[in-house]
Formats: C-alpha cells, sequence, structure tokens
C-alpha cells in the first residue's frame, strides 16, 4: 500500500522538512510588514523586516486552509529557475509546533515566496497562490489599504 502523504511531499516544489513542520503547526502568527523602513534602528536582527502588526490566526479553518495550500504539491511553479529579485516581503507567517518554528514570507511585488527555518531558506514562486495569500492576509489584517487594493486588483 502507497501512503499519498510521503508521494505528495517528493513531488512538492518545497522542502519535505518544512512541510512537516507546517502541518504539525500548532500556532500560526501573521505578520504585516515593512521591508524597507526608514528607521533600520528598529529592525528584527534575525529578518531584517519592520514589523507593522502581528495576529494569532485563531481560526481553524483558515489555518488548515493556508496549511493546504502551502503543502499542496502543485502550488508552486516547478522550475528550476526562481524569479530575479531583491525580495521585500509584504507579509510573514510563522508556523510554531512544541520544537521548531517555520516562517512563511511573500512578496506581492513579485510573487516570490521564502520558507526559511533556522538560518537556512528556500525560495519559490509564488505566482499559483498569489490570490489565495491576499484572501487570507486581507482577513486577518481586514483594515490594511494596502492589501484591500491588492485584493481589488484581483479580482
Amino acid at each position: 500500500m502507497c501512503n499519498n502523504t510521503i508521494d505528495k511531499e517528493k513531488s512538492s516544489v518545497i522542502s519535505g522538512e518544512y512541510i512537516d513542520i507546517i502541518n504539525k503547526a500548532d500556532s500560526i502568527v501573521w505578520y504585516l510588514l515593512d521591508p524597507m523602513p526608514e528607521d533600520t534602528t528598529i529592525l528584527n536582527n534575525d529578518k531584517n523586516w519592520e514589523i507593522l502588526i502581528c495576529s494569532t490566526d485563531t481560526l481553524e479553518e483558515r489555518c488548515n486552509a493556508l496549511k493546504s495550500t502551502l503543502t499542496y504539491p502543485q502550488s508552486f511553479v516547478k522550475n528550476n529557475m526562481v524569479k530575479e529579485s531583491a525580495f521585500l516581503p509584504d507579509i510573514a507567517v510563522c508556523f510554531y509546533s512544541k520544537s521548531d518554528v517555520v516562517t512563511f514570507s511573500y512578496s506581492f511585488y513579485c510573487d516570490v515566496c521564502r520558507f526559511k527555518r533556522d538560518g537556512k531558506y528556500q525560495d519559490a514562486d509564488g505566482e499559483l497562490i498569489r490570490k489565495a495569500v491576499i484572501q487570507m492576509a486581507c482577513e486577518n489584517f481586514p483594515k490594511d489599504r494596502y492589501l484591500r487594493n491588492l485584493k481589488r486588483k484581483e479580482k
């Protein structure tokens, strides 16, 4: 008998270690970012972004949808080339499990996303998940004008 979970992970663009932690996460925190703040003394040293606001996601349905979106094998373009980008993320999502953390960040400017753990990272073309990420980000930060404008343009 074949284990479909293992088959899906092997066919995914994203490393299995990231997928495992995302699936096991018991807490998900969203961050709205300013990747180019004027005052660089306030930067988070690990991530080099200014965190504008954060929100712990408590809606189980949305958390499961996000996990499914990021772990689904066909969510990312499968090619050997990643878009050339300075990578200035607009949002980040941290997936916390008992012993590990994976950070997923997304740039709406270039549709590049990054999975990061323990100082190592993997970039992927996030064009196929753009609408879903914008929708979920708008649900978490409903008053943010930038996100609302992105959502309107996606229709």
